[in-house]
C-alpha cells in the first residue's frame, strides 16, 4: 500500500487505498475492493460510501465504482481543507480573550514557549510582521496575491520584497491573473524575476497567505482584504496543509508572468487598440514608423494572431491590456 499522501487533505490511509483501487480498476466491485485493500466487505462498502460523499468515486448502480478525476479530486479536497482552516483561524481570531492571552504570553517572553496563533490588525501591523518574519527567515518565502494589490500596500510590498531578495532570501510568488491586469503589478512581477525571484501566474482562485521557511504562515482573516488583519500560524498541523495548498497551486500555475510584455510592447498594444494608422501610432510613441511596425509585427507573432483586431482581443485575454 502506498503511503498516506492525501493525509494533509483529510483523507485516511484506508480511504486513500480504496480510492487508488478504483483508479486502477474502473468499474471495480465491493468484493474486489475488499480483496485489493485487505479489508472486509462491510468496511469496503463503508469507505466507498464516504468517498462518494467526498466526490472521489462515482457509481451508477452502487455495485461497481470508478475513481473520479484526480486533478478535480485534489483541487476539491484542497479547497475544502483550506476553507475549513480559514474558518478555524477566523474563530480563533474572533476569540478576543484567547488572542489577548496569547499576545500576553508572547510579551512575557517565557522560555521554551511559542505562540502558535497570533492575531494582528491593520495594514501597518501586517506589514511590520511580514518584515519581521522575512528578516528572520533563512531559506524561502512563499507568497500569493489573489487579486489586485491595493495601492496602500503596493510600495510597502515592493520595497520589502526587493530588500530581502538583495539579502539572498529565496522567493516564490504566485499572482492571480486578475492582478496582472494592472501595469504596475506586471512591472513589479518582471522586476522580481530579474532580481532572482520565481514568479508564476494562475487563473485559479487563490488564498491570501505568506509562508516563511515552511514553518510559519500568515493568512488574511478576510481573503478579500489583507488590510483588515491576519493570523500568524506556527502550529505545524495548520502550516502543513497551507504549504501543501501552495505547492499544489504552484505546480498547476501557468506561464502568465513569464510571458508578460515589456513596457514598450505594452505601450504599443495600447496604441494599436486606439489608433488605426501606423503613422499616427509611431508619432504618438515618439518612434520611427519602421520601429513601430517592427514592434507590431513581433506582437502579432507572439500572440499568434493574423491581424491587429485579434491581437487586441488576445492581449485582453492575457490581461496585457
Amino acid at each position: 500500500m502506498e503511503g498516506n499522501t492525501l493525509a494533509l487533505l483529510g483523507v485516511s490511509a484506508g480511504e486513500e487505498a480504496v480510492y487508488r483501487a478504483t483508479l486502477r480498476t474502473p468499474g471495480i466491485g465491493i468484493a474486489e475492493v475488499a480483496v485489493a485493500c485487505g479489508i472486509d466487505r462491510e468496511s469496503a462498502g463503508s469507505v466507498l460510501g464516504r468517498l462518494q460523499d467526498l466526490g472521489m468515486v462515482t457509481t451508477a448502480d452502487q455495485r461497481t465504482f470508478s475513481g473520479a478525476d484526480p486533478v478535480s479530486v485534489v483541487d476539491r479536497l484542497a479547497r475544502s481543507r483550506i476553507h475549513g482552516l480559514q474558518g478555524e483561524i477566523r474563530r480563533v481570531a474572533s476569540s478576543r480573550h484567547l488572542v489577548e492571552s496569547l499576545i500576553a504570553d508572547r510579551r512575557t517572553g517565557r522560555r521554551g514557549q511559542v505562540v502558535e496563533l497570533q492575531h494582528v490588525e491593520g495594514l501597518d501591523q501586517v506589514a511590520s510582521c511580514v518584515d519581521e518574519l522575512s528578516f528572520f527567515a533563512r531559506e524561502e518565502r512563499l507568497t500569493t496575491y489573489p487579486g489586485p494589490i491595493l495601492a496602500a500596500e503596493f510600495e510597502t510590498v515592493r520595497a520589502s520584497d526587493l530588500k530581502y531578495l538583495r539579502r539572498g532570501l529565496r522567493m516564490r510568488t504566485l499572482v492571480h491573473a486578475g492582478a496582472l491586469g494592472a501595469p504596475e503589478v506586471g512591472r513589479f512581477a518582471s522586476e522580481l524575476t530579474e532580481r532572482g525571484a520565481q514568479v508564476r501566474g494562475t487563473a485559479r482562485p487563490l488564498e491570501r497567505m505568506v509562508i516563511f521557511d515552511r514553518r510559519t504562515a500568515m493568512v488574511a482573516t478576510d481573503p478579500e482584504d489583507i488590510t483588515r488583519g491576519a493570523v500568524i500560524v506556527r502550529q505545524p498541523g495548520l502550516v502543513s496543509p497551507l504549504l501543501a495548498l501552495f505547492e499544489y497551486r504552484w505546480a498547476r500555475s501557468s506561464g502568465i508572468v513569464d510571458g508578460l510584455p515589456s513596457d514598450t510592447e505594452r505601450r504599443v498594444l495600447h496604441t494599436m487598440a486606439r489608433v488605426d494608422k501606423d503613422e499616427a501610432g509611431a508619432r504618438e510613441l515618439g518612434m520611427s514608423l519602421r520601429t513601430y511596425r517592427g514592434h507590431v509585427a513581433a506582437l502579432l507573432r507572439r500572440l499568434g494572431t493574423p491581424n491587429r483586431f485579434r491581437a487586441a482581443l488576445a492581449a485582453r485575454e492575457r490581461n496585457w491590456l
